[in-house]
């Protein structure tokens, strides 16, 4: 009987050591909150399934300066997808995740889609505001309808990572 209740207490305990963050869709000008849109939990990014948020297959691996695309739903390692430079968001292929032309800029609160391999700010892009991402219009990158609300805490190489597939 007590090994049953060691091995339930120690279950509990794994259960709630994961530390998961939920992205939900948000819609219009005030965030209205949808289903969920993605679950990142230790390094991985998963498509979320229903509206609650529980996890589907893994798309993405993340460490602290690459994002990898996943092998299989499992979250095996595969090629490179992005990789992170001060506050910059390169694309990048191969196993190794060769650095190619620039994804996203971050100047504070505003994302600014870039391009090229010296990160040319272009227009439009993302505007934070708290836990919500909103879209940017123009080439001040001025908030328009939401896209997303985060809940949880999410490593920005993740935030950024789902941005730029965007």
């Amino acid at each position: 009987m007590r090994a049953l209740v060691g091995i339930a207490l120690m279950a509990m305990a794994f259960a709630a050591s994961a530390q998961q963050a939920v992205v939900r869709y948000a819609y219009g000008p005030f965030a209205t909150i949808g289903d969920a849109a993605y679950v990142v939990e230790q390094g991985r990014i998963y498509q979320a399934c229903g509206p609650f948020g529980s996890k589907g297959p893994c798309l993405f691996l993340f460490d602290e300066e690459a994002v990898y695309r996943s092998a299989d739903a499992f979250g095996q390692r595969g090629p490179g997808m992005f990789r992170v430079e001060g506050d910059k968001l390169f694309r990048c292929s191969g196993a190794f995740c060769t650095k190619g032309n620039c994804v996203l800029q971050v100047e504070r609160q505003k994302i600014f889609r870039s391009e090229g391999p010296f990160c040319n700010k272009t227009d439009g892009g993302f505007v934070l505001d708290g836990n919500t991402v909103f879209l940017g219009e123009g080439p001040f990158c001025n908030k328009a309808d939401a896209l997303f609300q985060v809940q949880g805490d999410i490593p920005m190489i993740a935030l950024m990572a789902i941005l730029g597939t965007w």
